[in-house]
């Protein structure tokens, strides 16, 4: 270090104070506090009572394009099984996994839950 680096380095130090640590820095500079964000956890899967069949088809769509965007393996949707398994979302539901805008995301999927759920595999996001 030259002069005027230990000069600068003395300036400095005069404008930094430590955080109360209860010990005395030898002359270095302070350590930093660094808070993170918490993180809001990612859901991993989607239930679709109480919506419409449109609702329905909508958030299952952009469910799977996120998680499919962001390199998910698996996910779960909760269709639910309806009265003595007519659930409507469920039927409507196995025919969307034979559309194109399905298909392009998802790998395999298989039902769970007794027909109240099913879990799709997605495919790599390339």
């Amino acid at each position: 270090m030259t002069t005027e680096d230990n000069i600068l380095w003395e300036d400095l130090k005069k404008t930094v104070h430590p955080f109360h640590s209860g010990k005395k820095s030898a002359g270095l500079p302070p350590r930093l506090c660094v808070q993170y964000a918490q993180v809001k956890p990612l859901e991993y899967s989607l239930d679709l009572h109480q919506l419409t069949i449109q609702a329905a088809y909508q958030k299952t769509l952009q469910f799977i394009e996120k998680h499919y965007k962001i390199g998910s393996k698996k996910v779960q949707i909760i269709t639910g099984k309806g009265q003595e398994g007519q659930g409507i979302i469920r039927n409507e539901f196995e025919g969307w996994l034979d559309t194109k805008n399905f298909q392009q995301y998802i790998r395999s999927a298989k039902w769970t839950n007794d027909g109240g759920a099913i879990n799709l595999w997605l495919r790599k996001n390339k």
